[in-house]
């Protein structure tokens, strides 16, 4: 008999509990739920030229989720997506980012409208960004690894109540980061 009360209690508790586990895994999904891949029209580019890369971030998850386009659209802006150079010893170059902004009061929904794109199971989403050789006082010739992050969205930065409002919205949010990069090469300006 005390077994049977002692079991009764568990499966209620487990009841209870289910709801809220439920509700944080759908909040947020791992980045390995995406597919992040980047590419270049060449693999051949003249240092002090322009090099825009294409990103494409698909759903390889069996469920919807919410993917960043490629700026967040707090203050200050912190990019989703990013990317820089890397030289066969393993330095970095890559731009800055900054500014001055003027934080605006905005719900989650408000936010995540601008910030987010919601993509079924085999979904993506495609886009750009250009990296510029010459920023850096110009690389030189050699061959580098263009590396680009997407960086989805950390939920430890949101408070309480904002969690709670991204969880009403019934699909989860990308959070963690993935990586890839595409081997160039940069040859001297021609004369």
């Amino acid at each position: 008999m005390k077994f049977r009360i002692l079991l009764l209690q568990v499966g209620i508790g487990c009841v209870f509990l289910a709801p809220l586990l439920s509700a944080q895994k759908k909040t947020f999904a791992p980045a390995n739920d995406v597919s992040f891949k980047i590419s270049t029209a060449s693999k051949i580019y003249r240092t002090g030229q322009s090099i825009t890369l294409e990103y494409r971030v698909t759903n390889i998850s069996h469920a919807p989720l919410f993917v960043p386009r490629e700026w967040e659209a707090t203050c200050p802006a912190n990019p989703h997506v990013w990317a820089w150079f890397e030289d066969s010893s393993g330095k970095q170059f890559g731009p800055g980012y900054g500014g001055s902004c003027f934080p605006r009061l905005q719900t989650i929904s408000e936010r995540m409208s601008k910030e987010a794109v919601l993509l079924k199971p085999g979904e993506h989403l495609d886009g750009t960004f250009v990296l510029e050789t010459k920023l850096f006082g110009e690389l030189k010739p050699g061959v580098y690894k263009a590396v680009a992050s997407l960086s989805g969205w950390n939920q430890d930065k949101f408070t309480e109540p904002e969690r709670a409002e991204l969880a009403g919205m019934a699909k989860p949010f990308m959070t963690g980061r993935v990586l890839d990069s595409v081997r160039l090469t940069l040859m001297a300006p021609s004369k």
